[in-house]
């Protein structure tokens, strides 16, 4: 009896590892909350699936991140931080990370490469801006949807300002990030090119946020830029200085 249990057990035991590696992407679907993340056209399997549209819920309404790739790492799990490899694109949108879950909630991402639009920034300024801001990260953590720790870099690239005569081109800009310490976050702003060059700094502590940086240059001549400028800046000799100060609610 005993020597026809044990083949019983393995074989068993093997259908279940079967069972588990070929699960199909599908059962995310039951698995993930529906109000915070939804996917759509789901192929593959559990473990390295592809979904042809996926969206995750913020404070501001859905965030359209397009086609979705993953590739979950087992070992993550038994860990109890399930941690994956993800990429996605939606036109020239993108993002390419490690994202992990810690048992706490936070999330990690790690070696980051992103890019979104500057004209989602209209949703919370009264101009209206071009170019493309592109992110590489070392590490960036986030708590309640919100940044911990972060270090790399921001760049605005192709910046510019839609005036009624059209795009008006400003420049190219990065901002350095690195984080003192947990939820102190530190950004110097870096002017690459451009006929407006901007100085100063960004930093962001528990919530709250602050903007400092001063701008000057050629550029500034445009007179639909200057009363653009004042809608949310002060002159400052030849140029302007951008001081915004405020708190922001928890993104996800």
């Amino acid at each position: 009896m005993r020597g026809r249990l044990l083949p019983a057990l393995l074989l068993g035991l093997l259908l279940l590892c079967v069972l588990i590696a070929t699960a199909p992407a599908s059962l995310l679907a039951l698995l993930l909350p529906r109000e915070q993340v939804l996917l759509q056209g789901l192929s593959g399997t559990v473990w390295h699936g592809r979904a042809s549209r996926a969206m995750i819920a913020s404070n501001a309404g859905y965030v359209h991140l397009g086609r979705l790739e993953w590739q979950l790492k087992p070992l993550s799990l038994f860990l109890l931080s399930p941690a994956a490899q993800i990429d996605t694109d939606w036109g020239a949108q993108r993002l390419s990370a490690e994202v992990q879950r810690s048992a706490g909630g936070d999330i990690r991402l790690r070696d980051a490469d992103a890019q979104v639009s500057a004209a989602l920034l209209g949703n919370f300024l009264p101009v209206r801006l071009g170019g493309d801001f592109s992110l590489q990260a070392e590490e960036l953590r986030l708590r309640d949807g919100l940044p911990q720790r972060i270090s790399g870099r921001l760049v605005w690239q192709g910046a510019g300002w839609e005036s009624p005569r059209g795009m008006r081109p400003l420049g190219t800009y990065a901002v350095d990030v690195s984080t003192p310490e947990d939820g102190k976050i530190l950004g110097e702003v870096l002017t690459l090119s451009g006929e407006v060059s901007a100085e100063g700094e960004v930093r962001w502590e528990q919530g709250r946020y602050g903007v400092d940086i001063l701008l000057r240059g050629a550029g500034l001549d445009d007179p639909q830029l200057r009363q653009a400028l004042q809608l949310m800046a002060a002159p400052e000799g030849e140029g302007f200085r951008v001081r915004l100060d405020g708190t922001l609610p928890a993104a996800l």
